[in-house]
């Protein structure tokens, strides 16, 4: 989703509070009704959004829309993360609900090297403009804020621009090979996501202009296909073990899956090609 132009009386953000700190503990989990952004100054960290982890370091941007459970912890005690959170609220951009940034996207962005003590330098403002009395400090956090604000919108955008200059065929690929190695795993879209510093919605969209299909609907395919050559090939096998070993953790969802895929069941069509 990319944001095209940006009208003031839409964004007109209201900063509600900034803190820095060091995390050494796991914080509870909890959600809140405004937009929060966080920023790794340095170290690593793990977040759980929406219960799903993310393992984050030193120029990572986490983007936390409201109402999305989550919580942070530190990878290691002995080497605790330097974190920086602002939250805001009274924004709006096209084609995005109000109050939230890349809804439903990946929720981390990678910085840029070269920008990194640009978000460093406007973290020391803002801190130190919000702990000052000078006259005019609301309008000085609101400007510095807004800056924070569209530099992470600018690398989400360079993040998307870098990935389209790149073979995407090759990434489609690596994919591929990902799903014919692991088949039989636990396998998650936002995990390969995550892999590959890019949205799930992303790789998504790319894997089914490359390859004609969703990435599930293809690691479907070879799942399926391995539970044929075991249910020809290893008769003493069970459907249910059978339905293990492919990667299905529900015999029942597997059966009918084959069924749609073969149009017969596995037991229907092991009884068809073993007599």
């Amino acid at each position: 989703m990319h944001i095209t132009n940006i009208d003031f009386k839409d964004f007109n953000p209201n900063m509600l509070f900034c803190v820095k700190g060091i995390r050494q503990t796991k914080e509870c989990s909890h959600k809140h009704n405004h937009m929060e952004i966080a920023y790794i100054m340095s170290g690593k960290a793990i977040f759980n959004i929406n219960n799903c982890s993310y393992e984050v370091e030193e120029g990572d941007i986490i983007l936390i829309n409201p109402e999305h459970e989550h919580y942070g912890m530190p990878v290691s005690v002995e080497k605790p993360s330097l974190e920086f959170f602002v939250g805001f609220s009274n924004f709006k951009f096209n084609n995005m609900e109000e109050n939230t940034l890349f809804l439903n996207e990946y929720p981390i962005i990678k910085t840029t090297a070269s920008s990194r003590k640009k978000f460093i330098d406007l973290i020391e403002d803002i801190m130190k403009e919000n702990s000052s009395n000078q006259t005019g400090k609301d309008f000085m956090l609101k400007s510095y804020l807004t800056q924070f604000i569209l530099l992470s919108i600018r690398e989400k955008k360079q993040e998307n621009t870098t990935f389209s200059e790149t073979k995407k065929s090759t990434i489609s690929k690596e994919i591929q090979n990902y799903f014919h190695e692991h088949f039989a795993e636990k396998i998650s879209l936002e995990q390969i996501a995550k892999n590959l510093y890019l949205s799930p919605f992303y790789i998504s969209k790319v894997f089914k202009e490359e390859i004609g299909e969703t990435p599930i609907n293809y690691l479907i395919k070879i799942r399926l296909e391995n539970a044929k050559d075991l249910l020809l090939n290893q008769q003493n096998l069970s459907i249910k073990e059978i339905s293990s070993i492919v990667g299905y953790e529900d015999a029942y969802h597997f059966s009918k899956s084959f069924k749609k895929y073969y149009g017969l069941s596995p037991a229907e069509y092991k009884k068809l090609h073993i007599s």
